[in-house]
């Protein structure tokens, strides 16, 4: 098995969903194939700020679940307009 180099450049950290969390992402319009109960951020590793993992999609705007130790939130972001796989104003570097 090999490591993907960009797998060892993104950040490590994970969170796991609460109920109250998987039913509103749940409740969206466009429904996700599947809504997962943990994710792991998609930031570059060593990032400035909170942990961030898309949640969901629906059309133009994506819910970011985002964390930190003590909290974590789901907010609306658009894309990042550098063409990459981010939200628009996230920290480090382009991912696609």
């Amino acid at each position: 098995m090999s490591i993907d180099t960009e797998d060892l450049m993104i950040c490590p950290a994970r969170i796991t969903l609460d109920a109250a969390q998987l039913a509103f992402l749940d409740a969206l319009p466009t429904k996700a194939p599947t809504v997962q109960s943990e994710l792991g951020c998609e930031l570059e590793r060593g990032h400035e700020g909170s942990h961030a993992a898309l949640g969901q999609q629906v059309e133009a705007r994506m819910w970011w679940i985002q964390w930190t130790l003590s909290a974590s939130e789901i907010n609306p972001y658009t894309w990042c307009p550098s063409d990459c796989s981010l939200f628009d104003g996230h920290p480090g570097r382009h991912f696609n």
